[in-house]
């Protein structure tokens, strides 16, 4: 690595090493992150610049903990949609049909696919008893 690094390319260097750190992240199975990183922090160590390259550091650390968040309240958010339309689907069919038996409340809480818990909302919504759920195709 070059260790004389003029003001004008500095930002380029800093690009750079955040740029390896994200194909590290990216595009490198789970279990080749530690090794290549450490790999990427003993060049910066062994620089000129290693106060910057831990400051890089740091910001991709906070960069992945806020992917890490995104994902998590994204996922969080898929869960709560397919519970409501879950909750959704048993009042409609408790409305229409006053008391669902056991069984079909219990089927109906082991679909974890938002799109079948919508299909079968709108099946809910028209069907004249419930032998009308088609089981096979939710």
């Amino acid at each position: 690595m070059i260790n004389i690094i003029d003001a004008e390319n500095i930002g380029q260097w800093r690009r750079a090493i955040f740029y390896l750190y994200l194909l590290i992240m990216h595009r490198r199975p789970s279990v080749e992150h530690d090794e290549l990183k450490m790999i990427i922090h003993q060049e910066v160590q062994q620089s000129d610049h290693r106060a910057e390259g831990e400051v890089m550091a740091e910001t991709m650390a906070e960069y992945l903990f806020e992917q890490g968040q995104k994902q998590g309240q994204l996922l969080g958010e898929k869960r709560g949609e397919t519970l409501a339309k879950r909750e959704d689907v048993l009042k409609l069919l408790q409305l229409r049909f006053d008391s669902i038996p056991e069984p079909i409340v219990k089927k109906i809480s082991a679909i974890r696919s938002y799109t079948k818990l919508d299909a079968l909302f709108e099946k809910a919504a028209t069907m004249e008893t419930l032998d009308e759920i088609e089981w096979d195709n939710i």
